[in-house]
């Protein structure tokens, strides 16, 4: 539990790490005006088919309601058929286990919301930029699916060190990951 506990704080303060270094302190960002500028611009320079004019900063996306759905679907199969989730739901008394997932998934979802929004649009906001890894070609669309836009957008904003923490968090999260299946 206390390695949990440790590795998942770690995970916390990496993600708040790259969202302050995004929103407040980037000498190529820091603030959320200038986030939401770059990412105008980027929409007229290459729109997104599907979306509402194109736009990244739209909750009207085709793409984006398929992936809902998806995950949705994907996330039911992967809750119904770990062991793990069973395990701690025999062990905890019914009367505070639903509250304890609900309030549980509810808080956990501004985590991966936080990372995944603010490093997504990082990196398409800084991808006409010299310090983009890949400039002046955009990030190849194999390397998003990859999963790389994150580490893209972290070596943007911080050299280095935002590779290091990004290996870092990876590293928290595969090991706090295994270690629940481990005892699972």
């Amino acid at each position: 539990f206390l390695t949990d506990y440790a590795h998942t704080v770690a995970v916390l303060i990496i993600i708040l790490y790259f969202a302050f270094t995004t929103y407040a302190t980037s000498p190529l960002l820091g603030s959320p005006s200038v986030v939401y500028d770059l990412l105008v611009n980027a929409s007229r320079i290459h729109p997104i088919e599907g979306n509402a004019e194109g736009s990244y900063l739209t909750m009207r996306s085709q793409g984006g309601a398929m992936f809902f759905i998806i995950n949705i679907i994907g996330n039911f199969g992967t809750v119904f058929l770990d062991n793990g989730y069973y395990n701690k739901a025999i062990a905890a008394s019914p009367a505070s286990a639903l509250p304890g997932y609900i309030l549980g998934g509810i808080s956990w979802f501004a985590v991966p919301f936080l990372a995944a929004t603010t490093m997504g649009l990082a990196a398409i906001a800084l991808e006409n930029n010299p310090a983009f890894p890949t400039y002046p070609n955009r990030l190849d669309p194999a390397d998003v699916t990859a999963g790389l836009t994150l580490p893209a957008a972290a070596v943007a904003l911080l050299g280095k060190a935002g590779a290091t923490a990004t290996l870092i968090m990876i590293f928290m999260a595969v090991t706090s990951a295994l270690s629940s299946q481990l005892i699972a």
